[in-house]
């Protein structure tokens, strides 16, 4: 019996080798605010303001009596228009308590007049307090993103609106200062919103070998291959 030791490095055999996980990429997808901007809208003879009840559609009369619209602005790099309906606005299908509820309130809307097909918004409606030391009255500060764009859709809307802002009393009683001299300043703060796309690579995930391990010591074995000591 004579033994050959023959020292040696050996690659493995191809099916022993290491194997390697590519990295793990996420795309990580989330809401920025791009920018934020007001407009504002003086109105210097509330009193004239049409004030019926507007109902319905905004293409129908009774609609369009009851409103009045601001000059077209721009904020954020688009363009808008605030619309107020001093003797409220309501739609066909609302309750008796509800139409009276609404005719009560004066109800105030933001228009979307730019070419965006999809633009994603968020904002609030002011009324200033135009007395010394007087408290602004806001609404929608934290309200839900809105897709506007230049239809009605089941994604996208022309215009937005407040409702419920505030009593009509209580605004044209002047001692609460949200009307002084018959002017009524409202404010709408819009911030747009874009989506922001980055990559991030992660560490591979641990390599698991597959249960094989007396298979391949028998096959190496038999075969002699990448083996350092030979037996004769």
């Amino acid at each position: 019996l004579r033994r050959r030791a023959t020292p040696r490095l050996h690659r493995a055999p191809e099916h022993l080798s290491t194997m390697t996980s590519p990295p793990v990429v996420a795309v990580c997808k989330s809401r920025s605010p791009s920018k934020t901007e007001i407009i504002e809208w003086q109105i210097e003879q509330w009193s004239s303001l049409p004030s019926g009840h507007s109902v319905g559609h905004r293409d129908s009369e009774s609609y369009r009596q009851g409103r009045t619209s601001s000059e077209i602005m721009q904020a954020v790099g688009e363009k808008w228009q605030i619309v107020v309906f001093p003797g409220g606005m309501s739609k066909g299908a609302d309750t008796a308590e509800e139409l009276q509820r609404k005719k009560e309130h004066v109800a105030i809307y933001l228009h979307y007049k730019g070419d965006s097909e999809a633009l994603c918004a968020r904002f609030s409606v002011t009324l200033v307090n135009q007395l010394p030391g007087g408290v602004d009255k806001i609404c929608g500060a934290e309200g839900l993103l809105i897709t506007f764009g230049q239809v009605n859709s089941d994604t996208t809307q022309t215009s937005r609106g407040l409702v419920h802002i505030i009593k009509r009393s209580d605004l044209e009683d002047e001692s609460n200062g949200w009307k002084v001299n018959d002017r009524v300043i409202i404010r709408a703060t819009i911030t747009t919103f874009g989506d922001l796309e980055s990559t991030v690579a992660t560490a591979a995930p641990a390599y698991t070998p597959p249960n094989t391990v007396t298979a391949d010591l028998k096959r190496m074995l038999t075969s002699g291959e990448a083996s350092d000591i030979a037996l004769y």
